[in-house]
């Protein structure tokens, strides 16, 4: 005998919808610290070399960070979609069960 299987696919969905925010906040995060990094070139002083160690350093930091945001976005924008094939599988599994049944009753004898 086959388990029980009983899916709650609004919870599903909800968890799909909470991961699609996620990544678009993140998003949104991630411009913000693009937007930081854009600081004027006088913006770390004018001595020799430690102007540009520190300006070199602050751009690191903020390339750093936007790897790290975009990586994570693109992390939950794929559980969103495997989230979503997920409700859509069971859909059409259970279409498909439905279906099995509906024909086996138009074919028996009435």
């Amino acid at each position: 005998m086959p388990p029980d299987i009983d899916v709650d696919v609004q919870a599903v969905r909800r968890l799909e919808t909470a991961a699609k925010q996620v990544a678009s906040s993140l998003s949104a995060l991630e411009s913000q610290i693009a937007s930081a990094g854009d600081v004027p070139s006088d913006a770390f002083g004018h001595l020799p070399f430690a102007s540009d160690m520190l300006r070199d350093k602050y751009a690191e930091q903020v390339t750093g960070g936007i790897e790290l945001f975009t990586s994570a976005q693109g992390a939950f924008d794929r559980v969103a979609t495997a989230l979503s094939d997920t409700v859509q599988t069971y859909e059409l599994n259970e279409q498909d069960i439905d279906a099995g049944f509906k024909g086996i009753q138009a074919a028996m004898p009435g």
